[in-house]
């Protein structure tokens, strides 16, 4: 049936479904509610994190070195809002901001404060050294008085990948160097969505049209 008042809108009836519809769609809610029930029994806190602990070995060890990171300054990406609220509570420092869609707003300025090289000098601050954020950060903000920044995960689309090195990649920097970290899928992990090949596939496309240009993932 079509929409009267949006003629590309089109109305379906329950009716119209066929009777065995309803019954896989609770049995595979069925499946999900049990899937959750058991990931609320994972003690996510407590659990050997091998990715965690990596990234805490070269945060303590390698990332803030004064060669490296003249700026003393740390980005950190992650597509999702859990994953950034999870490092906030393993890392537990106090110059840590956390950023997402909720508060991007409300915290422009001292993002600005901290993390922008283009703010003005006297105006600038530093209540906060590593910002982790989600890609709402990605686009329409300087963070680059850091010249490191760290991809916790790899996002699907690769665009985005490039707009969140444009963040520290930026005139105004004072480091001669630009650090990218990218942390892939596990191999099991990733033979199930074959995320890295999907990703290298998509910038390799990139540096076909537009010619190379700095290492975005490797």
């Amino acid at each position: 049936v079509t929409g009267e008042e949006e003629p590309k809108n089109a109305v379906v009836t329950a009716e119209e479904f066929d009777p065995d519809f309803i019954q896989m769609l609770r049995a595979e809610q069925q499946i999900l509610e049990a899937m959750c029930a058991d990931w609320e029994m994972v003690d996510v806190e407590g659990a050997d994190d091998s990715k965690f602990a990596k990234f805490n070995d070269i945060l303590k060890h390698e990332l803030f070195k004064k060669d490296r990171n003249p700026g003393q300054k740390l980005v950190v990406f992650s597509e999702s809002k859990d994953t950034v609220e999870y490092l906030q509570r393993r890392l537990n420092r106090k110059d840590v901001l956390v950023i997402d869609s909720s508060n991007r707003t409300k915290l422009f300025k001292t993002i600005q404060e901290n993390f922008d090289a283009n703010y003005k000098k006297s105006l600038r601050k530093d209540d906060y050294n590593i910002i982790i954020t989600t890609d709402v950060l990605a686009e329409g903000v300087n963070l680059h008085r850091s010249n490191i920044i760290i991809n916790y995960d790899t996002p699907w689309n690769s665009t985005k990948l490039m707009q969140r090195i444009g963040r520290v990649n930026r005139i105004g920097s004072v480091a001669p160097n630009i650090y990218n970290y990218m942390f892939y899928p596990s191999q099991q992990g990733d033979k199930e969505i074959q995320l890295y090949k999907n990703a290298l596939v998509k910038l390799q496309g990139f540096h076909s049209a537009f010619g190379e240009d700095a290492q975005i993932y490797s």
